[in-house]
Order: structure tokens, then C-alpha cells, then sequence
């Protein structure tokens, strides 16, 4: 019987080691798509996003298989110690999150402006065409 709840103890704590590990791995992602954000084509945007929906993916199956092992973590226990590092680096991806998604919205905003601006001198340039050629017309039928 010790040695069964032994083996919960260190099975739980490979499970929070890769979960604290999982979440480093993350975070070093998470970090260099800040960074690159501005700079970054969109296929290579997707891409460093699958990579960090992936790791989400297994810190979340950690998780669930965690939580399925239903051993309660005392605060006198190792085990608190992965779960307050995992608790920092949670709340510290979450700031990393909203720099990534301030810095998408920064720059599909330029995306908008650029486009609508070549958009509006498409237009002006037509309107002048068209304005140009009906008064070319009447100076053509004036001098003949």
C-alpha cells in the first residue's frame, strides 16, 4: 500500500514536471511571436500559432490526466511548489496572450488604413477620369 501511494506521488509529479515544462516551452514561443509579430509574413504567423495551439493542447491533456488521478495536493506537499510555478507562468502567458493579440490588432488596423487608402485614390483617381474626359468633351466641341 505505501509504495502504490509512492508511485501516485512521483506518476504525479512527472505529470506536473512536463506541465512546467510544457509551460516553459510555451512561454519561450510565446515570447518570440511578440517580438516578430510586426515583421512576420501571415503563413509564418499561422504557423508559430499551430506550434503554440500544440503545446496548449498537451498542457491541457496534462491536465485532464492530472485531475483524472484525483490525488489532492496538499500545501505541505513538493507538489505545491509545480503547482505555484505553473500558477506564475499561467499568468505570465496570459500577459504575453494579450501583447501577441495587441500587436495582431495593430497591425491588421495598418493592413485596413493601407487598403482603404489605395481603395479612396482608386477612386478619386476614377472620379477624376471621369470628370477630366466629360470636360476634355466640352473643350473638344468648343474649339471645333
Amino acid at each position: 500500500m505505501f509504495q502504490n501511494t509512492s508511485a501516485q506521488d512521483n506518476s504525479i509529479r512527472d505529470i506536473l514536471q512536463e506541465e512546467l515544462d510544457s509551460f516553459t516551452s510555451l512561454i519561450q514561443i510565446s515570447e518570440k511571436l511578440v517580438k516578430e509579430v510586426k515583421k512576420l509574413s501571415i503563413p509564418m504567423l499561422s504557423t508559430m500559432v499551430g506550434y503554440r495551439q500544440e503545446w496548449i493542447e498537451k498542457i491541457q491533456q496534462l491536465e485532464e490526466k492530472r485531475k483524472r488521478m484525483n490525488i489532492a495536493v496538499r500545501p505541505d506537499m513538493p507538489e505545491q511548489t509545480y503547482l505555484k510555478k505553473i500558477s506564475k507562468l499561467a499568468e505570465q502567458l496570459v500577459k504575453i496572450d494579450d501583447r501577441i493579440y495587441a500587436g495582431l490588432q495593430n497591425r491588421k488596423l495598418k493592413f485596413v488604413r493601407e487598403h482603404a487608402a489605395v481603395a479612396g485614390e482608386a477612386q478619386y483617381n476614377e472620379k477624376q477620369k471621369h470628370s477630366a474626359g466629360s470636360a476634355s468633351r466640352a473643350v473638344d466641341i468648343t474649339q471645333e
